[in-house]
């Protein structure tokens, strides 16, 4: 009987986690939201999320289902990469009930610069990345990623908070699992000035919708 209830206990609790329903925006301007169920062990997000840099300023509002690796608990906390000529920055707040993510977040703005230093490139067309970048904010790591889209290898250098660090794989992941290209990537962090330094850069500016999506993490 212990047996019964211990295994009717724990199907209870997986239904539940499989059956999370979250607000999704479906619009730029998330004006309107619907709810949508979950796969198992995503938790709801909302998300203020601000891209500057190439020519562009856009602020956006995200609410959507969240993988583990964005959200590997409940709360409030800030992800940041910057690239020198790119940057993204978000509030994100994960939340675990049905629809919990109703309330919109606050764009963080601009970040004073804190005293980490890191490589990075002056474009996406650079063949040798040595440009000193200040890093700002939550930004405590320098990291070095390099994305494969089938045979097209291009490396980006710059400035990462910690938590975006640890989420880079699986948002290649995630992205690869989305299109019909064969995509890799490989992030490699470090936490003392100047440690991501590469020989040659193999740049390309096609590759720069792929790199936001890495960045804002493909969220829908």
């Amino acid at each position: 009987m212990k047996l019964i209830l211990s295994l009717t206990f724990l199907w209870v609790l997986g239904s539940t986690e499989a059956e999370l329903s979250c607000l999704t925006c479906v619009n730029q301007q998330c004006s309107n939201a619907v709810s949508r169920t979950c796969n198992m062990g995503e938790l709801c997000v909302s998300a203020a999320s601000e891209v500057s840099g190439l020519g562009t300023n856009l602020q956006q509002i995200i609410k959507s289902c969240a993988p583990s690796e964005l959200c590997a608990a409940t709360g409030t906390q800030a992800f940041s990469v910057n690239l020198g000529f790119l940057s993204v920055l978000a509030n994100v707040s994960c939340c675990d009930s049905n629809n919990c993510n109703s309330q919109n977040q606050t764009f963080l703005g601009a970040q004073m610069n804190n005293s980490l230093e890191c490589y990075s490139c002056n474009s996406t067309t650079d063949t040798v990345c040595r440009t000193k970048l200040q890093c700002r904010g939550v930004e405590n790591r320098c990291f070095n990623t390099r994305v494969t889209i089938s045979n097209n290898t291009s490396s980006f250098l710059g400035c990462a908070s910690q938590n975006a660090c640890s989420a880079a794989d699986s948002a290649g992941d995630i992205l690869a699992m989305q299109t019909l290209v064969n995509i890799s990537t490989a992030t490699t962090c470090c936490s003392t000035d100047l440690c991501n330094s590469v020989t040659t850069i193999s740049g390309s500016i096609g590759i720069i919708p792929l790199l936001l999506g890495l960045l804002i993490f493909s969220f829908y």
